[in-house]
């Protein structure tokens, strides 16, 4: 089976080698900040999973090797600009990220036949420290993970083996089930931004968990969320119901209610949130389509405004 490379020491990649570990896959860690590190899981079923040592010598890979990058897309370039010298074999490269724009950093530096999957995981992750303040990951929800192939929607070409496709799912699925691998990955990635666009500015200026999305108080700001981001991605060629579209985010905000969103433990740990590659996105588009979206372009300043408060401190 396959080397699984992880870049990122985040709940996720933690997540992925923990899955690892149970499987006996063979895998690494490469963090990017190495005081950090969880050293191990607190499983969903309570388990403790140690995690092998990070590594922080990068060596060139295998062309069967398998590299995932579940960052946030802020962090995607200088990563794969870090990583650029030991790809010349050209092992498949997974993007595990909330928000879009992944890709095409990816083949801006790669080019536009590197063999590249994206991925959109539920999984239900956090970082924290235990009474000896050590970092580990706690496993907190069970999700399901989508994976493909950029389509030509994507405006860049992209084609992979069938075989290398399956060759991933199965790896993927063997570490932390579900995988499904989907016909459209880019609707998939659109629908899981309708999402987040809600879920998490709402969360994270309210300071709230996820259930209290859905409170009448927000109905109206839901809504205009969800209409504006169906007008932005229709333009974009990709077709959404707008009643659709908020009753899904009413259901993900129930079913993972007493979660945090990451952006709501961005702000509260005071680092760098998403909002840029999720609101601000759909905002970036909109301006590219002569669309107006006043009310996304509102909550990306608010929290890019907070971000810049305790950057700013001393």
């Amino acid at each position: 089976m396959s080397h699984l490379h992880i870049v990122g020491s985040g709940a996720i990649g933690s997540l992925l080698a923990a899955g690892a570990q149970q499987r006996s896959v063979t895998y690494s860690r490469y963090p990017r900040n190495i005081t950090t590190v969880p050293s191990y899981v607190r499983w969903i079923d309570d388990k403790q999973v140690p995690l092998e040592p990070p590594k922080t010598d990068l060596t060139p890979l295998h062309s069967d090797d398998i590299l995932i990058f579940p960052l946030k897309v802020h962090q995607l370039e200088v990563a794969l600009n870090t990583w650029k010298p030991f790809l010349i074999n050209k092992p498949v490269i997974v993007l595990m990220h909330n928000g879009m724009g992944g890709q095409e950093i990816a083949y801006s530096l790669l080019g536009s036949d590197y063999p590249l999957m994206l991925a959109t995981t539920s999984h239900g992750a956090l970082k924290c420290r235990d009474q000896q303040d050590n970092t580990y990951v706690r496993y907190t929800g069970k999700g399901t993970t989508q994976i493909g192939v950029p389509s030509e929607s994507t405006k860049i070409s992209s084609s992979l083996p069938t075989s290398v496709i399956d060759k991933v799912v199965t790896l993927l699925n063997t570490v932390l089930p579900n995988v499904e691998l989907a016909d459209d990955i880019v609707k998939a990635l659109w629908n899981k931004l309708s999402v987040n666009a809600v879920i998490n500015p709402v969360t994270a200026l309210n300071g709230i968990q996820n259930k209290r999305v859905v409170d009448d108080q927000f109905s109206y700001l839901r809504q205009a969320i969800c209409e504006e981001f169906v007008e932005v991605a229709a333009a974009c060629g990709v077709s959404f119901n707008v009643e659709q579209v908020h009753a899904n985010v009413l259901a993900v905000a129930n079913a993972t209610g007493e979660n945090y969103s990451s952006m709501h433990q961005d702000v509260m740990h005071q680092r760098v949130t998403e909002i840029n590659a999720i609101n601000g996105y759909l905002v970036t588009q909109a301006k590219k389509k002569g669309i107006h979206v006043p009310v996304n372009t509102l909550l990306t300043e608010k929290i890019n405004a907070l971000s810049d408060n305790y950057s700013s401190s001393p």
